[in-house]
């Protein structure tokens, strides 16, 4: 029997939220996709070229390349940079990893390219079987979407679950409002019945302060939208259930008895506070398309960094006060807010990372030579993520250093065999490890001085809290490197001996801390608080 084959009358890109008009991707045009007023992105850590599509309405494919700095995604994996991917009718595109989803729609679909020229008695037969493929891949793209809504129980009418369950939301589609009033939930709205430090379970509640409802509800008619960001890590632990923290939530909306909007972290992730994920999802995804006055709104929360005053504890972290830093808004603690006290005493993390000065010389002495020697040894001295990995590839290896890391042979023994082999055959060495103490230094230095060769040593000028930022900072840009728990930061510190020239070092130098972003969205990301205490 004879059959037609129609081709593609065109491919459109669609935005899973319908934020914007859906965008026509021509047949064999190279299409630039980012941050822009087309795709109503606005989230900075998404380049305005960020993604590279070539559709090709025979084939009915697309072909994807990421050109942006941070993780795109292909129907929920990751699409690392620079490589690319191809894409069907109904495959899910995230701009970026578990964000900003768009669906690739051809038309007419390809179940529609081979017609038969004229009816057919298996014609009923084949729709059905059509209309089975099209639920098929409906349900496929949901959970692609990584967006699951909850069956519809007491406790879980009005919620959603996003990115896996990392996200949890209530009443997403609420109106939008301008100004926003934000809440940390725990002993910022409520404290516990029993007057534990931790609930003892989901009823052990009650409200902070009589004054909140009507608080609350003032605001609300004042034209602010009410919203509870809070951190709750104990699900992703175990230590509590989705339906039982929606449960609490939804009991302690209705007995403040004004309109609430609520998101819930449930990990470790961009969506734990300090950082900015909960609030982003809000502007992007769940504000009716309303633009947030950041100049208007505010945050109030209890962890805010206050020193123990009397009877009174300190405060366990300072994440809401970082994450109103972060986002630019004002902050208040609930004592300050819905009790009317003064501005309350509080202590800055140690590191802050808006202080990174980008001019200062690399190396204190600023006169120091690389290399200084015919042939020489360098040891590295620094805490994880200081940045000597970094500082080893692009400054040292670049001028003929032979690099050798014990997390990439697996033992020191053999860098003490890469350092002896390579100034045999007159190289430079580098030994890029944390080197805490004068055993783990002798090891190198004895090697190299019954060689005759010069060793010096080179401490990275990062501290702890400093370290631990440039290592969250990995981990939530997406790059290629393990994480480091605060137990090996810990344990570092205890081992830790200052360098001298009495260990057999020609000279000590220390290295400044001088960052280089890939683009300026990295360094905006960078310079925000992302450790909670």
């Amino acid at each position: 029997m004879r059959m037609v084959v129609v081709m593609a009358r065109k491919c459109l890109l669609k935005c899973s939220r319908n934020l914007h008009a859906p965008i026509l991707l021509e047949d064999g045009r190279n299409h630039i996709i980012g941050r822009s007023k087309e795709t109503k992105i606005r989230d900075k850590r998404c380049s305005k070229t960020q993604v590279e599509l070539l559709a090709n309405y025979s084939s009915y494919t697309v072909t994807v390349r990421q050109l942006g700095a941070n993780t795109t995604g292909v129907n929920g994996k990751p699409l690392e940079f620079g490589n690319t991917s191809v894409l069907k009718h109904n495959d899910i595109l995230e701009i970026l990893l578990g964000e900003h989803l768009h669906r690739i729609e051809f038309d007419p679909p390809p179940d529609s390219t081979a017609q038969k020229d004229q009816a057919s008695d298996d014609m009923p037969r084949k729709a059905a079987a059509a209309n089975k493929r099209r639920a098929s891949n409906e349900d496929e793209n949901s959970t692609m979407l990584k967006r699951t809504k909850l069956n519809k129980s007491e406790e879980s009418e009005g919620w959603e679950e996003y990115f896996n369950g990392d996200l949890l939301v209530y009443k997403k589609d609420m109106e939008g409002r301008e100004k926003i009033a934000g809440y940390d939930m725990d002993s910022t709205l409520i404290t516990t019945k029993s007057g534990r430090v931790f609930a003892q379970n989901y009823d052990d509640w009650m409200i902070l302060y009589s004054e909140i409802p009507g608080k609350l509800k003032q605001l609300y008619k004042d034209g602010y939208k009410i919203v509870i960001f809070t951190n709750q890590a104990g699900i992703s632990r175990g230590k509590q259930t989705v339906s039982g923290i929606q449960k609490k939530i939804c009991n302690i909306i209705e007995k403040l008895g004004v309109p609430i909007q609520a998101f819930v972290s449930t990990g470790k992730g961009k969506w734990r506070k300090p950082c900015c994920g909960m609030w982003e999802f809000l502007q992007e995804e769940a504000n009716g398309g309303v633009a947030v006055d950041m100049s208007k709104s505010m945050y109030i929360g209890d962890a805010a960094g206050r020193p123990a005053e009397g009877k009174k504890k300190k405060d366990f972290s300072s994440n809401d006060r970082l994450f109103a830093l972060n986002l630019g808004i004002s902050f208040y603690t609930p004592e300050e807010h819905f009790l009317g006290v003064k501005t309350q005493k509080f202590n800055m993390p140690e590191f802050d990372p808006r202080t990174i000065d980008d001019s200062v010389k690399l190396f204190d002495p600023p006169t120091t030579k690389v290399p200084k020697f015919k042939t020489e040894v360098v040891i590295l001295v620094g805490f994880p993520g200081a940045g000597k990995s970094f500082l080893a590839e692009n400054h040292f290896a670049p001028l003929g250093y032979v690099v050798a890391n014990r997390d990439t042979v697996g033992t020191w023994q053999k860098c003490v065999s890469i350092l002896e082999k390579s100034v045999q055959e007159g190289k430079h060495v580098l030994i890029d490890n944390t080197n805490p103490d004068v055993e783990s230094r002798k090891r190198y230095i004895t090697a190299a001085k019954k060689m005759n060769i010069p060793v010096r040593c080179f401490i990275l000028n990062v501290t702890k809290d400093h370290s631990r930022h440039n290592n969250k900072f990995r981990e939530f840009s997406g790059a290629d490197h393990s994480k480091v728990s605060d137990m090996i930061y810990h344990s570092y510190g205890s081992k830790y001996e200052e360098p001298s020239l009495a260990e057999g070092f020609e000279d000590i130098v220390r290295v400044n801390f001088v960052p280089k972003f890939r683009t300026k969205e990295d360094e905006e990301f960078y310079k925000m608080f992302l450790l909670e205490k």
